[in-house]
């Protein structure tokens, strides 16, 4: 049976992610077809299958990624930045120093990194942009 790493995240990342409570906020994947909100915030999803491996000093172990996992956040702009950093967190709760197939039956293991959030415009046609990247490794067993 072909291991098939890229479809495998994809499914345990969606069932991550939208399996718990319903969020204040809008959420789109990328790649699929949506009407960007007016007068809301929203968040797209996407996921970077790009893996590297760091060459340890010493008697420490390897480390090794499978990817990264991108989330853009857009939140109306004049606010300041408390909007963005309150739906960070909502997706920090979900994403970071997660592991687990979630019962999805023939996945193998996702861990998932503690994220990085960095700001990408001020003013983006009325909204201000953060994007939030998760690095995360695939195992199977």
């Amino acid at each position: 049976m072909a291991i098939t790493v890229f479809e495998e995240t994809r499914q345990i990342l969606e069932t991550r992610f939208f399996a718990g409570e319903p969020y204040d906020f809008e959420v789109f994947l990328e790649g699929r077809v949506f009407v960007q909100p007016t007068g809301s915030d929203w968040v797209i999803l996407s996921i970077e299958d790009a893996g590297s491996t760091l060459k340890a000093f010493g008697n420490k172990d390897d480390r090794k990624t499978s990817g990264t996992m991108v989330f853009k956040l857009s939140v109306q702009h004049g606010n300041g930045s408390k909007r963005a950093r309150e739906i960070a967190d909502k997706i920090n709760d979900v994403m970071s120093f997660t592991a687990g197939g979630n019962s999805i039956a023939g996945t193998g293991t996702l861990y998932v990194m503690a994220g990085n959030m960095r700001k990408v415009s001020d003013d983006d046609s009325g909204y201000l942009n953060y994007i939030i990247d998760f690095s995360y490794d695939y195992y199977t067993s």
